[in-house]
This record gives C-alpha cells, structure tokens and sequence, in this order.
C-alpha cells in the first residue's frame, strides 16, 4: 500500500480496536506490504524481478482481502454514516473508507501492467539478465489477481450448505444460460451464475443490484458432485454450443441443467474443463479398485 492509504486505514483501525472481528474482515492485514522492499529496487532496479518471486506467498495477502471484500462491504455499509463518518471527519480525512478500501483491489491489478512496461524498456536496453526474472514477476501478476478476482466472486455466495475451501480449486466461474431438465424439452433458460471447482459444480442466482457499497450475492440454487456428475456434449443438434450436466445421485434422480454458453469458445472451455474433471475421477475410481493394473497402464504410458 501507498503511504498515505496505509496511514489513513492504520489510523481508522487504531480507532476500531474494540471491534476487533469487523475490522480484521474490513483492513485485513493491511500491515504486511513490500512498499520497502519496492523502494530499495530504485536504487538496485536489478532486484525487482527477483522480488516479485520472493514475495509471492506475502501478496497472496491481496487474495486473503479480496476474499473478505463482499462481508466488508456490508459491514462498512451498515455503518458508513454513522460509525466510520464520525471517524471520518475526526481524523479530517477527505475520502470515506470506501473510497480507500477498493485502493489496494485497484493496485492488485495495476501491478501487471507496470511490469509489462518495465520489462518492455529492459528488453529494448538489451539487459537480458533482468528480463527473465521480470517475465516470471509478470506471470505471478498474472495469477495473483486473477485468485484475487475469483475468490471476490466466491466470497458472495450465499447459502452453498457445503465448505467452500474443500471443494478444491476454482476451475471455471462465470455467467451460463442454464434450464433445468425437469422443466421439459422447451428451453426457456435463466442467467445463473456458475462455480466449477475440483470437487462439485453450483449452480447460483445473482440477487441484487451494484451500489456504491455492495454488489449482488450469488444464492445457492443446486450444486452436483464431481464423482455423481455425468456429462452429455451435445444436447441440442439445433445449437451445438449447448451441453447438458446431470446428477448420477440415486438421492437426486431429476437433477439437470441444460448449459448455453455465450459463445462457441466459452462452451469449449467449459467442456473441456469438465471433461477433465471427470477423466480424473475415472482414474482415480480405477487406481483404487485394480491398484496394480493402474499402476502398469500408468508405465505403458511413460514408455
């Protein structure tokens, strides 16, 4: 964080010390930051590739506030007048703390495009030792936001009766036509929001509207299990970007969604990351059942 940011948050939080939940789900850990480290490499420019590698752990910080984003909202929400304006004006800063918390999910994602330019002015000076670690500083500014992104997204689904941390990875998220196949073979498809982990797909409804100081939540509509999940790829010969997911739970016989994607690439992924998912489950089904028959297919594969 920028000096002045870190001061007026730092400054705001010593105010909040008897509200000590809200305001680690509002600041985070706004302490830990490498504006230092930063600084020195204007003096030793070599060393800002090398940082960016060395910190990488540390600015998962950003994934960790940006997982808190949608419960800070709310909580700055309920008391943006009253609480924090009181502050506000007691510490005679001009922004409200809105304003400053939405500057460290600004900067998480300036960080990239910094890198590019300096990397573009190395190359061009033909400092080749420096440009292959600042090609890795850019590609871990390449995924730290986007987790960051993704996990602003998890953060704002509601009533998922699950653990979202056990599901595994995000694989995909995003916005799907979906119909569910109980309703018949007329399509009449709804926007939903989609979460494709490792362990289970959910199926989510946007409620709400972007405001000032929240955004919708995503509620819980239905989720299938990786390991009961069937997978049809062409549902519909008349519109070939459809595909069609099913729950293969006895306990969940009519559980189905027909799945329109936005455009015949976003099926592709979609598909394919699908595809993958249950060709692990598969093999993992057929490691535990003939260990030793796995085991030499897994050989025949290597030679």
């Amino acid at each position: 964080m920028a000096h002045t940011d870190l001061f007026q948050i730092w400054s705001l939080k010593i105010c909040c010390v008897n509200h000590s939940y809200a305001c680690n789900i509002v600041f985070c850990n706004c302490f830990s930051f490498f504006l230092k480290a930063l600084e020195k490499c204007t003096e030793h420019p070599e060393e800002l590739g090398p940082l960016f590698k060395r910190y990488e752990r540390k600015l998962y910080m950003y994934v960790v506030y940006c997982q808190n984003k949608p419960v800070s909202e709310y909580i700055v929400s309920e008391y943006i007048d009253t609480y924090f304006e009181e502050l506000r004006q007691k510490l005679g800063h001009k922004l409200q703390l809105c304003d400053l918390l939405i500057k460290p999910v600004q900067r998480i994602m300036k960080y990239q495009l910094l890198l590019r330019d300096i990397y573009k002015y190395t190359e061009r000076a033909k400092l080749h030792n420096e440009t292959e670690s600042l090609r890795q500083a850019m590609q871990v500014m390449q995924v730290v936001p986007k987790a960051a992104n993704d996990m602003m997204d998890v953060g704002r689904l509601q009533g998922f009766d699950g653990k979202i941390t056990a599901q595994g990875n995000l694989l995909l998220h995003g916005p799907l036509v979906c119909c569910e196949e109980s309703a018949g073979s007329n399509f009449k498809g709804k926007e939903l929001q989609v979460f494709l982990f490792e362990q289970n797909i959910i199926f989510s409804e946007a409620v709400g509207k972007k405001t000032q100081f929240t955004n919708p939540v995503y509620i819980h509509k239905a989720h299938i299990q990786a390991n009961k999940m069937s997978l049809d790829e062409h549902v519909d010969e008349g519109d070939p970007c459809k595909f069609a997911i099913r729950s293969t739970d006895p306990r969940k016989p009519n559980l189905g969604y027909i799945c329109q994607p936005s455009s015949k690439e976003n099926r592709d992924e979609w598909v394919s990351t699908i595809r993958s998912i249950l060709q692990k489950q598969k093999d993992f089904l057929k490691a535990i059942q003939s260990p030793i028959a796995y085991q030499k297919g897994e050989l025949t594969k290597e030679l």
